[in-house]
């Protein structure tokens, strides 16, 4: 069964953006086969650790670990990009750019979507 997790939190301020990593890696274990995009403040979280602010928790780690779990379906709304003034260039991960126009027809390519 595939799962798309859309994330939308920003990396810090709560530990939403940990916890909704810590799913899509245990969704991984169990072979869900977890995409996961990032919209809004959630595209914050493909940050490198240089770029957010020195007083919160980095979750670079858990970034680097969705590739051993096999999850790399990892998309960014263009829009949030344009957003924040950021290209896929700046982010840590390498992610495929989609267009707001077209997430439902991502969505609709899942048999679940988590939203955080």
């Amino acid at each position: 069964m595939s799962c798309l997790m859309t994330l939308r939190c920003a990396p810090y301020g709560s530990q939403s953006a940990k916890e909704s990593l810590d799913i899509a890696l245990v969704l991984a274990a169990f072979e869900q086969q977890p995409g996961i995009l990032f919209i809004d403040e959630g595209v914050l979280q493909l940050l490198p650790k240089s770029q957010l602010p020195s007083s919160h928790k980095h979750i670079g780690k858990i970034l680097c670990a969705l590739e051993m779990y096999d999850i790399n379906q990892l998309w960014v709304e263009q829009e949030s990009l344009e957003q924040f003034g950021l290209v896929a260039e700046d982010l840590s991960q390498t992610v495929t750019v989609i267009d707001r126009s077209k997430v439902v027809h991502l969505c609709a390519q899942y048999d679940q979507h988590l939203v955080f």
